[in-house]
């Protein structure tokens, strides 16, 4: 299974990301957001993770942080 990505930070006062890179976080957060949804309960139960909060985090579009 692959490592989940965390979004990048972003200071309100900071420059934008570059196309490329932004085009990396999203397929990022697209991948680990399928990644989530194909997570089983048990998988679930044995990484600690909340039922509800994956199904929220896996069925947020992926240009949501």
């Amino acid at each position: 299974m692959p490592a989940l990505s965390l979004p990048l930070p972003r200071s309100a006062s900071g420059p934008r990301p570059t196309r490329p890179a932004l085009l990396g976080l999203w397929w990022r957060r697209a991948r680990d957001r399928r990644t989530l949804a194909d997570l089983t309960p048990a998988q679930m139960r044995d990484t600690g993770l909340d039922p509800d909060a994956v199904r929220q985090e896996s069925r947020k579009p992926f240009w949501r942080a």
